[in-house]
């Protein structure tokens, strides 16, 4: 009776068949913003300076206003985008001291699994960049440099390679 299984399979199949393969949502990044023209990108990772940001603690995200541009991007990155300060020399602003001590002594946070504050101080690593975020908000107008690139995984949102404060030269 092969003709019989036959039939029960494609009775069986011809429904699910019908359904069709599923669709998969494909996210692409954003593209860089109009203000990121040849002289400031370099393999596809654009540089500019912020003029003045806000943080979103929840979402660990950074926004601001490039100089020159007027449309404001948002920016996230882990903790070894965060760079320490340049150029300040004696005259650095207080927020900007608290951005370097908080870089120096988190990265110092053991989070070896033998160490018995590992999940703390991992938990202090992860949210760190949150902290920098907040300080960035205080810096004197002009003083972040960013460098980012498109973002896959989050739409809206660059992708931070490095963020530092600097002077202005």
């Amino acid at each position: 009776m092969p003709h019989a299984r036959t039939r029960a399979v494609a009775a069986v199949a011809a429904p699910v068949l019908s359904v069709g393969a599923p669709t998969i949502a494909v996210s692409h990044a954003d593209p860089l913003p109009g203000f990121c023209v040849p002289a400031h990108v370099v393999d596809n990772v654009c540089t500019t300076r912020l003029t003045s940001v806000s943080a979103d603690a929840v979402n660990g995200t950074i926004t601001g206003t490039p100089v020159g541009g007027n449309t404001a991007i948002t920016l996230a990155g882990q903790g070894d985008a965060y760079l320490k300060s340049a150029g300040f020399g004696d005259a650095v602003p207080e927020p900007i001291k608290q951005w370097d001590t908080t870089i120096d002594s988190v990265g110092s946070l053991s989070v070896d699994q033998f160490d018995p504050n590992w999940y703390g101080n991992a938990k202090t690593r992860v949210f760190m960049p949150r902290t920098l975020n907040d300080l960035a908000t205080q810096f004197p107008t002009n003083t972040l440099l960013v460098r980012f690139t498109p973002d896959d995984a989050a739409p809206g949102v660059f992708q931070l390679v490095s963020i530092q404060p600097t002077t202005v030269s």
